[in-house]
């Protein structure tokens, strides 16, 4: 499965500071060829790549067609997802930094979106709680019921990934200081770092000639494009250079004090063992040679991105596609040049439950029957089938099918992926599924 937050995701060259290749490639032009058997084989149209040592960008190159008939250039631009969040975050520290904001200041001084003015705790609602997802709001109130946005946990107290969390700080900051989230990270971010091709949004229309369009697992491209909205949950487009400008300024404390940088880098909410996090970026520890990693990732329809950053080693690679199943062709790049690639993708692949220890039990054909069908889940912007194939249900997405194994009539698990779902009776019909992905909050999807 895949989902904007995937950490099965997830979440490469040579030397002992981070990068060292584990075959004999030295260069990606040398690489090149590997790639792009690595895109064919996935029916990835593009990847771009930087590998940062010793603090500098050594080295990057995109390969593919941005889209069909289209070769793909160095200077082409992505859209990067999720990962928005860490420029997110790093514009917000800066106006910390600067006494315009406060770390642990509430924001309904500033914002108080109307779907929860009549719950007090909106009053508790801090930077810190967006930027270290433990505001208790949703991912999207879309992925609810009622659309409408709803605490689930009161804020500071439980962890759940929230893209919402990351918008609703965007609108405080803006009525706060009166000006758009595009003129404030201009000044304090993009301008100072020269990210010249770096926005949040296409001003008229996209640039055909540098875009990396968006395509499904099929390698199609998709009719809608997107990237004429701000968001600070994840609308940046940007270059693999001017990305890696970012990750080296990250690398060197992102010009801030000892004491944020300490902040930002230190355990805010486990994850699970060995994954933290922090203010904006997640922790991966205990790496080789005592390292520690700050990584994200981005995941949406025809994106697939994600970035590593090893301060203590001042290394790091950026990996960026336009396609649905990306992190097929950017784990298998990790996972061959960078040297704690494997280790990483233990970590972060394991599960929040064990399959092994959960006892299955046997559920009726004719209860089964009643399951069979698409639910559309928001937070992945698309439908899964629940199938019966083989003598057994199984969970059918774009990527693959999947064996789901009963633990009781409505509860269902698989083996291969950390996912659960509960099948929701209204009355005797199934109205929907409750899907929990990778230990993280409940969400409601829709029988359609």
């Amino acid at each position: 499965m895949k989902k904007q937050l995937n950490l099965t995701f997830l979440f490469v060259i040579i030397s002992v500071l981070g990068i060292q290749a584990q075959t004999n490639i030295n260069t990606l032009l040398e690489s090149q060829n590997e790639i792009e058997d690595w895109l064919t084989e996935y029916n990835v149209p593009t990847v771009g790549i930087g590998l940062i040592k010793n603090g500098k960008l050594s080295e990057y190159k995109v390969f593919g067609e941005i889209r069909e008939g289209t070769p793909a250039k160095n200077n082409t631009v992505f859209s990067i997802a999720s990962v928005t969040k860490t420029i997110t975050t790093a514009v917000i520290l800066k106006l910390i930094e600067e006494g315009i904001l406060g770390l642990d200041e509430p924001l309904y001084k500033y914002w108080i979106d109307p779907d929860i003015a009549d719950n007090d705790w909106h009053k508790k609602l801090t930077v810190r709680n967006i930027l270290n997802h433990q505001s208790g709001l949703p991912n999207w109130r879309t992925a609810l019921k009622s659309k409408k946005l709803e605490f689930q946990f009161e804020p500071g107290t439980g962890y759940n990934y929230s893209g919402e969390g990351f918008e609703y700080l965007r609108k405080a900051i803006e009525n706060k200081l009166n000006k758009s989230f595009e003129e404030i990270s201009d000044s304090i971010l993009f301008h100072p770092l020269q990210m010249r091709n770096t926005r949040f949004r296409w001003k008229e229309e996209i640039d055909s000639s540098i875009f990396a369009f968006r395509h499904n697992s099929d390698g199609e491209e998709y009719k809608y494009q997107g990237g004429f909205k701000v968001s600070a949950a994840g609308g940046i487009l940007t270059t693999i250079d001017d990305y890696a400008k970012f990750c080296i300024y990250t690398i060197n404390k992102a010009g801030l004090s000892d004491s944020l940088y300490e902040e930002m880098i230190s355990i805010q909410a486990n994850i699970k063992e060995d994954i933290d996090q922090g203010l904006g970026w997640q922790i991966v520890r205990n790496l080789p040679n005592d390292e520690f990693a700050l990584l994200h990732e981005g995941g949406e329809w025809g994106i697939s991105t994600i970035a590593i950053v090893m301060p203590k080693s001042k290394s790091g690679i950026i990996v960026f596609t336009n396609s649905d199943i990306g992190d097929k062709v950017y784990s298998r790049i990790i996972e061959s040049y960078f040297c704690y690639g494997k280790e990483l993708f233990e970590k972060l692949n394991e599960k929040s439950y064990d399959p092994e220890s959960i006892e299955t039990v046997q559920v009726s054909q004719d209860i089964i029957e009643n399951y069979i069908g698409s639910y559309y889940i928001e937070s992945f912007k698309m439908s899964v089938d629940i199938i019966y194939e083989d003598k057994a249900l199984k969970l059918k997405s774009p990527y693959n099918t999947m064996t789901l194994y009963a633990q009781s009539e409505t509860k269902f698990f698989l083996k291969d992926d950390d996912f659960r779902i509960e099948f929701i009776k209204d009355g005797t019909e199934v109205s929907g599924i409750t899907v929990i992905y990778h230990g993280g909050e409940p969400e409601f999807a829709k029988k359609e």
